[in-house]
């Protein structure tokens, strides 16, 4: 129980950087995380998403959201950092749960 208040404090407590009305939603999950693009409100179809815990990158769906596969066994904060073809770009960390299938 302790381990769960202290990823929902973390995971409150992250921060976050919007260029543009551009705007990151990370939501932790099992594995990884849901990360949800919009702007303004609205989902971003096409935003390129990377996490600083894999070299790998996503692309959102028609709704705005990738799910990024978490890379490492042990839990921490991540940054995730989205950016379209318009040049816009933001950020934002996040706690993540460790893999320890």
């Amino acid at each position: 129980m302790k381990k769960l208040a202290a990823i929902f404090a973390l995971t409150l407590a992250s921060t976050s950087v919007m260029a543009s009305g551009l705007n990151l939603d990370v939501q932790p999950a099992e594995g990884g995380a849901w990360v949800s693009v919009t702007e303004q409100g609205k989902a971003v179809k096409g935003a390129k998403v990377t996490s600083s815990k894999s070299m790998d990158s996503k692309v959102t769906d028609e709704s705005g959201r990738v799910f990024i596969y978490s890379q490492d066994q042990n839990s921490g904060s991540v940054t995730y950092v989205a950016n379209t073809d318009q040049g816009q770009q933001a950020e934002k960390a996040a706690f993540v749960a460790g893999d320890r299938s």
